[in-house]
């Protein structure tokens, strides 16, 4: 009998195989036994041409080239970064003293894809087997090749799907790039359309326009204070706080009150709560652009770096915030690993005999392709730690709490709820008080983490019986402003890219990486918020909506999973959306005809002189120059780039809201600019 090969997606999961099945001999790119090869891809080995490999004259971005469609036989390459490894790869499936494969890679659309597009390329006409398990520890591993490996012609229809999304991605791709920069958006800039990250642009298009066009209008709550030095709030009969929009009435409200006021109900309720599910990297990527200001890409590649160089990290491209039954029989070696410095306290004192798998975190159902993160079993993890960045610690930190918090008890607190009535109003207060702080002990720890009754009710509500009299001390009117909607963040993309089905966990980062790109920036990032460059809100202007549309995902998500379930084919799938790129690119043809310079729009009037103003690649000008205006914006003042929507907004406004500038010497430093009584643009600091 010849010997089975076994290919991981990674070489660091490679070798928890190879342990697992006693596999020691390294060789170069592989290990091996008697029975067992176990070898790697390095992720993606193959990839799919671009239109120029497939033929030199189509270097020259025309038109007339246009729509690309290649078949898949054609289509596929080595990629030239992981060549060698491929290499590797190829000569072992070839073998002669091989006569079994084991897809080992990760069980999900895209790893398969990335093994089974190997095979091909290899020209393998071997049997596979699947290695299909969401985590690779020991007892994983030896139960799924006892007997448990699973039969490939149970995966095709997901194959189907896995196909279809990347040929689908990459014919959107290529086509609607060179389309997109031969008209006028493009201006003698690539473009590059992306399937995700346009309709990402768009939203963050939309946002900016709607804080441009936001106009802050007052409104008035009413608070009062009673001489037990508790607050209440004014609410409605569903206890929701009202909000007047006339300073008069709310005025009246307040004049009206007497001086004490008869208790409606007092209620207290006992609550507890579970500590937080574990992280999962779009988890992880939110809370470290909250309270570090991390990047999403910043944190995927601390997070890849804690896993692959350390090694004290779980594979952190995961969507799943649970864990798998097979973990917890390792739980107690993970939770030894965790125990020294600050967090040995918490460790030292959990009974490690009592504890149970929870099923809110403990459950197969809700693990994908791979389980929330989770520290390894390291037992040199302390030492390792000093050895960690500041960026890196915090971020193992963050993963590493959490991870112990769902072993602590729960966290419990006292509710209580006083509603009293004054002159014919219902006033609400609320307090907590805590009974037992239990995980938060640990989580509180980390900043950012104080939950909202922690935050706003910490007040002590004494009890009092229904119908007492309670006495006010004070009564105040709140004056409020209504504010715009807050411009997308570091944390708050992640969240909205989740929201809309744009991307996973393992494509977000690049996807928002891809916007920044200087080369053709269509967002900026500054002072952790995001917004729109010219480049990108010219582009989104000639975008047709359907292909910026946040639907645009989920409906090619739907139609895969139409293909993986058999509901439609692969081709019909693939058929379609070249019929809808033909027809946009016979609408994109007609009106860009023979026009290849921007059309000029006006940004709005001269505040001088009334008549239009344009933009040009230094500043915007006046129309009225030859008559002898000389109102002027440049798009650049101190170090700051003024964009379209700034300009806008000091034509009709007068002003533009808060920004940041840089002087020479490098320093950075708040201000806005605004138009002085004489109508030149100046800074106010």
């Amino acid at each position: 009998m010849g010997k089975t090969l076994v290919i991981a997606e990674k070489p660091s999961v490679g070798a928890d195989i190879a342990k697992a099945l006693g596999v020691s001999g390294k060789q170069n790119g592989y290990f091996e036994n008697t029975q067992y090869i176990v070898t790697w891809a390095v992720g993606h080995l193959i990839g799919l041409k671009y239109p120029e490999e497939h033929n030199q004259e189509y270097k020259e971005w025309k038109l007339e080239h246009l729509p690309f469609s290649f078949p898949l036989s054609e289509s596929l390459k080595v990629l030239p970064d992981t060549a060698s490894q491929f290499k590797v790869v190829k000569q072992l499936i070839n073998r002669p003293d091989v006569d079994l494969l084991v897809n080992a890679g990760d069980a999900g659309r895209e790893g398969l894809l990335i093994q089974e597009w190997i095979y091909r390329m290899a020209g393998n006409r071997k049997p596979i087997k699947m290695l299909w398990i969401s985590s690779f520890t020991e007892e994983a591993v030896l139960q799924a090749f006892n007997g448990n490996l699973k039969n490939r012609s149970d995966f095709m229809g997901l194959l189907d799907a896995a196909e279809a999304r990347a040929e689908g991605d990459h014919l959107l791709g290529i086509n609607y790039s060179r389309l997109l920069t031969l008209t006028k958006a493009g201006n003698g800039t690539g473009l590059s359309y992306g399937r995700c990250q346009t309709p990402l642009l768009n939203l963050i298009v939309q946002r900016d326009d709607e804080i441009a066009a936001f106009k802050p209008e007052p409104y008035y709550n009413i608070e009062i204070t009673y001489a037990q030095g508790f607050k209440g709030s004014l609410v409605d009969p569903d206890k929701k706080l009202i909000n007047f929009k006339s300073k008069e009435e709310a005025t009246a409200v307040l004049k009206s009150l007497e001086k004490q006021g008869t208790v409606l109900s007092c209620n207290t309720e006992r609550k507890k709560k579970k500590a937080p599910l574990l992280y999962n990297l779009a988890e992880l990527q939110k809370a470290m652009g909250s309270h570090y200001g991390f990047s999403p890409d910043q944190t995927l590649q601390i997070a890849q770096s804690l896993y692959e160089k350390h090694k004290i990290l779980s594979y952190p491209r995961t969507d799943s915030r649970c864990l798998s039954t097979d973990l917890y029989h390792e739980i107690e070696a993970h939770l030894q690993s965790c125990n020294f410095g600050e967090f040995a306290p918490f460790v030292s004192n959990l009974d490690m005999a009592s504890i149970k798998p929870d099923k809110s975190y403990f459950n197969d159902l809700k693990v994908t392709d791979h389980h929330a993160l989770i520290p390894t079993i390291n037992a040199k993890m302390e030492s390792i730690y000093q050895t960690l960045s500041d960026p890196e610690r915090k971020v193992f930190d963050a993963v590493l709490k959490s991870f112990i918090s769902i072993f602590l008890p729960e966290y419990q607190y006292n509710v209580t709820e006083l509603l009293v009535k004054n002159a014919g109003k219902c006033f609400r207060s609320r307090g907590t008080t805590i009974l037992q702080l239990g995980y938060k002990e640990l989580l509180n720890m980390e900043p950012g983490t104080k939950e909202k009754e922690d935050a706003t009710e910490e007040q002590l509500i004494p009890q009092i019986s229904e119908g007492a009299l309670i006495p006010l001390a004070d009564g105040k009117l709140l004056d409020k402003m209504t504010k715009a909607p807050s411009r997308y963040t570091v944390s708050s993309v992640i969240d909205v890219m989740e929201k809309n089905n744009i991307g996973t966990s393992a494509t977000r980062a690049e996807i928002i990486k891809k916007l920044l790109n200087p080369k053709r920036q269509f967002v900026r990032l500054e002072k952790n918020k995001y917004y729109a460059t010219e480049l990108g809100r010219e582009y989104i202007k000639i975008v047709p909506e359907n292909l910026k549309d946040v639907k645009l995902t989920e409906r090619f998500e739907e139609n895969l999973a139409k293909i993986e379930a058999g509901e439609i084919s692969k081709d019909v799938f693939l058929q379609e959306l070249l019929s809808d790129l033909k027809n946009n690119i016979t609408k994109f043809s007609q009106e860009t005809e023979n026009r290849i310079v921007q059309e000029r729009a006006a940004v709005g009037n001269c505040p001088k002189c009334g008549k239009p103003v344009y933009g040009n690649s230094k500043a915007y000008g006046c129309s009225g120059y030859n008559e002898g205006c000389d109102f002027v914006i440049w798009k650049v003042i101190s170090g700051r780039p003024v964009t379209e929507m700034m300009a806008k907004q000091l034509l009709t406004r007068g002003m533009t809201g808060k920004t940041v500038f840089k002087a020479k010497s490098g320093r950075t430093y708040p201000g806005m600019l605004y138009l002085s009584p004489e109508k030149k643009v100046e800074i106010k600091y």
